[in-house]
């Protein structure tokens, strides 16, 4: 199992490392993948306790979100997250009887939580995106240095939190979700969090404040996005959300944290 993990996660970076670099398409295409994977296991694990989501107009409006934020179309982008909120109302008063006010609810929440943080991690590559923010430019690879930025911020909140917990750890934060998450682990993971994101800051040339305001979000948000899709997995009674990654679950189970993390940096941004 653990040759498993070490083999995939390998892969995984390395596919990472090549569609943050070259970005444009590849890594737009990669995130429309990952965003309709994410989807799809978020449907499934649903159909475990009964709850038939219409997934069809989930893939639709995904692919129309992820396209059009690929082409820098950002107010046709909002119009689509805005239709599909209302194409989930519209199905709940003209739809069959099935899709009641609990089906409609999961579908919109899972619409939102899943695209809502792949959304962010493709507009935080692009860098002509920042000459919307009120952050200064300082290089001409801005999008792959706050993507970086971002996922090493993430993975210290984890790396971090793991070693205070198994260090210190003695007050169970929630239990009934997760067993080993613990106060004390989260400290270590919050600090960690927060002295990455100054040190990577000023090694790469940004903002003090980005660095800064990249890790203390993270280290609060990507705990957060963890526990939620531990509860989400637990209320559905699997153990992961997929088998797409030999020995590491699905797309959810990798990027939970990062659905959380991604959208608070690009609200701090803008």
């Amino acid at each position: 199992m653990l040759k498993t993990r070490v083999i995939t996660a390998l892969i995984g970076f390395i596919i990472a490392v090549l569609a943050i670099t070259v970005g444009g398409h590849l890594f737009n295409v990669i995130i429309l993948g990952l965003a309709l994977l994410g989807w799809r296991e978020y449907a499934q694990m649903l159909r475990k306790i009964d709850i038939i989501v219409p997934d069809r107009w989930g893939y639709i409006y995904t692919s129309l979100l992820m396209i059009m934020l690929a082409f820098g179309f950002y107010k046709w982008a909002i119009m689509t997250a805005a239709a599909a909120a209302m194409t989930m109302g519209l199905l709940y008063i003209f739809g069959s009887a099935r899709l009641n006010l609990s089906v409609v609810s999961c579908a919109t929440l899972g619409f939102f939580y899943i695209n809502g943080g792949f959304a962010a991690l493709l507009m935080l590559r692009e860098t002509s995106v920042y000459e919307l923010f009120s952050v200064p430019v300082v290089s001409a690879h801005m999008g792959e240095l706050v993507i970086w930025l971002l996922l090493f911020t993430t993975w210290a909140s984890d790396t971090f939190a793991y070693f205070a917990g198994r260090q210190w750890g003695k007050r169970k934060i929630v239990p009934n979700i997760s067993p080993n998450k613990t106060l004390e682990g989260f400290v270590g993971g919050f600090i960690g969090c927060l002295f990455t994101g100054i040190i990577y800051a000023v090694i790469v040339g940004l903002p003090l404040m980005m660095g800064l305001g990249a890790g203390v979000l993270t280290g609060i948000v990507a705990p957060l996005g963890d526990l939620f899709e531990s509860k989400l997995k637990r209320y559905c009674g699997v153990k992961d959300s997929g088998v797409l990654l030999p020995g590491h679950g699905g797309v959810l189970d990798r990027f939970d944290s990062l659905l959380f993390s991604a959208p608070m940096v690009l609200v701090y941004l803008l």
